[in-house]
């Protein structure tokens, strides 16, 4: 199961550095043409927003999955083992919810989409709310299987704290005082 999540973040960091990459030339391209040829790229706008709803959303999976999001982890760190686990089941749930209704929410903007096109590319508007569908869906399988492991016991003390360890003050500036 890991090797398979291993891969699947590596092929979405892939398609993230692919749509950032088609963003800057987008971009590039469009001021150039604009300043030199006094004519821009019409859909160029449109598809690196596009581009970068998509980067985002795919985004925000991957800090889910690596513990980047921001977190205070210093009540839930002074905590014995059975509390940890409590707390992080409580938590995921809430997280579990805002998810459902995010899906839910993106997926009605997703149907509702399908019927508007975008005049300068012809694409559904659909494309945009789709990103969030896939990135509620994502988080939220990351979020269930890391609370099924809790609840079955396959997490240890310290993976019961969702939370990335981050450069401590006094490691990036020496003379800080406590």
């Amino acid at each position: 199961m890991t090797r398979l999540a291993d891969r699947l973040q590596r092929w979405t960091e892939y398609l993230m550095a692919l749509l950032l990459g088609l963003i800057m030339v987008l971009l590039f391209a469009n001021v150039v043409g604009r300043y030199v040829f006094h004519s821009g790229i019409a859909v160029a706008d449109e598809v690196s927003r596009l581009a970068f709803v998509w980067l985002i959303f795919l985004g925000a999976i991957i800090a889910v999955r690596e513990r980047s999001h921001i977190g205070i982890d210093m009540v839930v760190r002074a905590m014995p083992v059975w509390g940890r686990r409590l707390s992080l089941v409580f938590c995921n749930a809430l997280i579990l919810f805002a998810l459902a209704l995010f899906a839910q929410g993106s997926w009605t903007q997703t149907l509702v989409g399908l019927r508007t096109v975008s005049p300068l590319t012809g694409l559904p508007v659909a494309v945009f709310a789709a990103a969030g569908l896939a990135s509620a869906i994502g988080m939220g399988l990351i979020y269930l299987i890391d609370t099924l492991r809790a609840l079955l016991g396959r997490l240890d003390a310290d993976e019961l704290v969702q939370v990335q360890e981050t450069v401590d003050v006094a490691d990036v500036h020496p003379d800080a005082k406590p």
